[in-house]
């Protein structure tokens, strides 16, 4: 099957234009298999302006294979591949930070990467935005160097799954795993320390969409998205 692939820079956390009221912070390139349901990022958005604003996310598609899509979620909405600016807003008071924001790359099966541009800019002044670019890498993860002391974790292998799911990952010190349900339930604890990888079984859990914490220091700075299909 014919793909494009295009070269890229590692470290693609790009901000492409300066907001006077938001900052974006989060994940600058994710890591997964092509035999993933789909590799996803998160971002977080915080108002660093005086007054409470209306956000609306837009996304630009710079690389990806042929046969991959995409997707997003933003204020409460999730949007299809077409979908480039969100039809709904998030709205953040002064000094916090929105995290409602998640990207989807799926491969579909194919060794591919692909790179998107997600704007966040304010409903009252368009011009007053923030852009960032993430890097989807559907290569495959070979060794525990791909996995840098900065993304601390990669993406669960094979997602979905029924009854065993993988994750590699590269902290500092000691760090906890917490498996939650969409209610924030706590399923599993798993405990990390160093560098290494990880099998889990998930054959006593229910069917449904699961969220694995990374916590450090009793923060909560990674996030990534398990499907249990029975």
């Amino acid at each position: 099957m014919k793909k494009i692939l295009f070269s890229f820079f590692l470290f693609s956390f790009v901000l492409t234009s300066f907001s006077q009221s938001l900052v974006v912070t989060g994940d600058s390139i994710v890591y997964g298999h092509p035999s993933d349901f789909q590799v996803e990022s998160h971002l977080y958005v915080k108002n660093v302006s005086g007054a409470t604003v209306l956000v609306y996310c837009e996304k630009t598609v710079i690389e990806q294979n042929l046969t991959g899509t995409n997707n997003f979620c933003w204020g409460g909405t999730c949007y299809g591949e077409s979908t480039m600016t969100s039809t709904k807003v998030d709205t953040i008071s002064s000094g916090d930070e929105s995290s409602g924001f998640s990207g989807y790359y799926q491969p579909w099966g194919e060794p591919s990467i692909a790179k998107v541009e997600y704007c966040f800019y304010l409903a009252s002044d368009p011009t007053d935005r923030t852009c960032v670019v993430v890097i989807y890498n559907a290569m495959g993860v070979t060794n525990l160097d791909q996995i840098s002391t900065s993304d601390k974790i990669g993406s669960f292998y094979p997602n979905p799954t029924k009854e065993y799911t993988n994750f590699k990952f590269n902290v500092n010190g000691s760090s906890v795993l917490q498996i939650t349900d969409v209610l924030g339930n706590v399923v599993k604890i798993i405990n990390l320390e160093g560098s290494g990888e990880k099998t889990i079984y998930v054959g006593d859990m229910h069917k449904g969409i699961y969220f694995g914490n990374l916590i450090e220091e009793g923060e909560i700075v990674k996030i990534k998205k398990l499907i249990i299909n029975k």
